[in-house]
C-alpha cells in the first residue's frame, strides 16, 4: 500500500520530483567540487581566505573583523564591501571552523535559485514542463556554475534572493518580496542600484506606482547609505574599487556625471570588442530574453559597472561579477519566451527557434561550463596534492591553531590558515595590473610587509623560477635575506616555515614535525 502511495505521489508530482532531484544533484556536485578546489590548493586569499577570516572572527565575537592587506591593519569588513550577511554563517563555525561551511552554504543557496526560476516560470507561463526546463537551464548556465566554483562571495547569494523577489513581485506578495530584497541588499553595496532600477521598472513598465516608488526609494537610500556613509566611515577613505573607474573620476558622483557628460568615451567602452563579447556570451544561450528588452534595465547598473571597469576580470566568465545580472536574465528569459509565443503564430517557426535555443545552450555549455567531463571544452580537474604536502598542512594547522599567532602565508595556503585574528597575505593581489598598479607600486607597498608576523609559511609552488627575477621571486628573496627571520622547517616538498630569529628556540614548528 505504501509503495503504491509513493508511486502515485511520484506520478502526480513527477515534475516537482525531477526539479528536486536536479537541485539536489547540483548542490551535491558543486559542494564537492568547490570543496575539492579548496582542498587541493586551487583557492586563494582573494577571496576564500578573506571570507574565512571574516566569518571566523565573527564567530569569536569580533564582528566582521579582518586584516586588510592594503591598510595593513585589522578593520571591519564593511570598510571593504557591505556584505554583513556573512555573519549568518558564523554560528555554523562554532560546529566546524572551516571554509567548507561557506562553500556548501553557497552551493545550497544558489541551487535553490532553480526553485525560484521554476515558481516564477509557473506564475508567468502556466506550464510545468517548460518551467522545469527553465529551472534546469538555470542549473546548467555557465555563469551560475562558474560563480559557485570561484571560491565564496556573498553577492553570489543575491542571485537566488533576487529571483525569489521577482517571484513574489509577480505574486503580489509584498512582505516576502521586500524580505528577499533586504537579503539581497545585505550581500553587497551596489545591489542598491539594481533594486532602485527594479523600482523604476515597476513604475514605468508594470505601472505599479506605489510598490515601485517604495522599491526605488529603498534601493537608492541603501546605495547612498552604504557607499557614501558606511564604507567611508569604516575605511576612513573612499571605496577602494573607485580606482576601477579612474577614467571617469575619483568619486561615485564624479564617475556618474562623467559617464553621462562624456558620451563618446562611454560609447567606446560599451561598443568595444571586449564588451560586446561579454554581452553576447551571457545572452546567447538565453536569447529569448531579447523579446523582453525592458527587463535589461533592472540590471543596467551592473552591466555598466562591469563594462566600464578597467578590471577585465569583471567581464570574464571565471568569476562572480555577473551574479546580479543572472537573475534579471532569467526573469527576462521567461517573460521573453511568453512574448515570443504570443508574437509568433506559426508553429513551425516556433519549433525551429526553440531548437536553435536548445542548440545555443548546448554550445554555451560546451564552451564555458566547468564540469569535470569530456562534454566540455575546458573541464575542471583538481588533482590531489602530494600526500607529504597534505600531511604537512595538517600538522601546521594543528601546531599553529592558536588564533592569536600572527601568521603570514602565500595566497594558496590562506584558506587553511585564516582562522585567526591577524593574518598577512605574503605575496600580492595577482590582479594588481588590472587596478592600474605597476610592479614598483606593489613592491613599495607590500615588500617586507610581513615584518611583525610570528610565522611565515611559503608554498614554493607559488614562487617562480629563481632565475626569472619574477615579482614573486623578489618577495621570496627578501624573506630569505631578512636576518630577522630564520627557516625553522621544511618538508622537502615545497613547504617552508620561517619564524622570527628571536623566537627560534621556542618555535612551535621544527623539522622533526614532518
Amino acid at each position: 500500500m505504501k509503495r503504491l502511495n509513493i508511486v502515485g505521489f511520484i506520478k502526480k508530482y513527477r515534475i516537482e520530483v525531477l526539479l528536486a532531484i536536479s537541485i539536489t544533484i547540483f548542490i551535491v556536485v558543486f559542494s564537492y567540487l568547490s570543496h575539492k578546489r579548496y582542498n587541493t590548493l586551487h583557492s586563494y586569499y582573494y577571496d576564500l581566505g578573506i571570507m574565512n577570516q571574516v566569518v571566523d572572527n565573527t564567530s569569536r565575537g569580533r564582528f566582521l573583523e579582518m586584516t586588510n592587506q592594503q591598510l595593513g591593519e585589522n578593520v571591519n569588513r564593511l570598510a571593504i564591501h557591505f556584505d554583513p550577511i556573512l555573519a549568518a554563517f558564523a554560528p555554523f563555525y562554532l560546529l566546524w571552523r572551516d571554509p567548507t561551511i561557506l562553500l556548501i552554504g553557497q552551493a545550497v543557496v544558489l541551487g535553490l535559485g532553480a526553485l525560484a526560476v521554476y515558481l516564477l516560470s509557473i506564475k508567468i507561463l502556466k506550464k510545468k514542463s517548460i518551467s522545469l526546463l527553465m529551472a534546469v537551464l538555470y542549473l546548467l548556465y555557465f555563469q551560475v556554475q562558474r560563480a559557485v566554483l570561484f571560491d565564496f562571495h556573498a553577492v553570489v547569494l543575491s542571485t537566488t534572493f533576487l529571483l525569489f523577489a521577482f517571484y513574489f513581485m509577480e505574486s503580489k506578495k509584498k512582505l516576502p518580496y521586500f524580505l528577499f530584497l533586504l537579503l539581497a541588499l545585505l550581500t553587497k553595496e551596489h545591489v542598491g542600484m539594481v533594486v532602485m532600477m527594479l523600482g523604476i521598472y515597476l513604475v514605468f513598465v508594470k505601472k505599479e506606482i506605489k510598490m515601485g516608488l517604495m522599491t526605488a526609494a529603498l534601493g537608492l537610500m541603501f546605495f547612498v547609505a552604504t557607499v557614501y556613509v558606511t564604507i567611508p566611515y569604516f575605511r576612513q577613505q573612499d571605496h577602494f574599487a573607485l580606482r576601477y573607474f579612474e577614467e571617469f573620476g575619483d568619486s561615485p558622483s564624479k564617475i556618474f556625471v562623467n559617464i553621462l557628460t562624456h558620451p563618446l568615451v562611454t560609447l567606446r567602452k560599451v561598443f568595444s570588442t571586449d564588451a560586446i563579447d561579454y554581452f553576447m556570451r551571457l545572452v546567447n544561450p538565453l536569447f529569448f530574453a531579447l523579446f523582453s528588452p525592458l527587463t535589461f534595465m533592472i540590471s543596467l547598473p551592473e552591466w555598466a559597472i562591469n563594462i566600464l571597469s578597467i578590471n577585465a576580470n569583471m567581464r570574464g566568465y571565471y568569476f562572480h561579477y555577473s551574479s546580479l545580472i543572472v537573475p534579471t536574465l532569467f526573469y527576462g528569459l521567461i517573460l521573453g519566451y511568453r512574448n515570443f509565443e504570443k508574437l509568433v503564430k506559426n508553429n513551425t517557426v516556433k519549433t525551429a527557434v526553440f531548437v536553435v535555443f536548445i542548440i545555443a545552450n548546448v554550445v554555451s555549455f560546451y564552451r564555458y561550463n566547468p564540469v569535470p567531463a569530456a562534454l566540455v571544452k575546458n573541464p575542471v580537474g583538481y588533482k590531489e596534492i602530494d600526500p607529504i604536502k597534505k600531511n604537512t598542512l595538517r600538522i601546521l594547522r594543528e601546531k599553529l591553531k592558536d588564533e592569536d599567532i600572527r601568521l603570514s602565508t602565500t595566497p594558496r595556503l590562506a584558506p587553511f590558515f585564516t582562522n585567526r585574528k591577524y593574518y598577512h597575505n605574503f605575496l600580492f593581489d595577482s590582479a594588481y595590473s588590472q587596478m592600474g598598479q605597476t610592479e614598483e607600486d606593489v613592491m613599495k607597498s607590500k615588500l617586507g610587509s610581513y615584518q611583525g608576523y610570528d610565522y611565515v609559511i611559503i608554498d614554493r609552488g607559488e614562487i617562480r623560477d629563481l632565475a626569472s627575477g619574477d615579482l614573486t621571486v623578489k618577495f621570496y628573496v627578501n624573506l630569505r635575506e631578512n636576518k630577522d627571520y630564520f627557516q625553522v622547517a621544511t618538508d622537502d616538498h615545497d613547504i617552508e616555515v620561517y619564524t622570527k630569529e628571536a623566537n627560534r628556540k621556542s618555535s612551535k614548528v621544527n623539522d622533526t614535525d614532518f
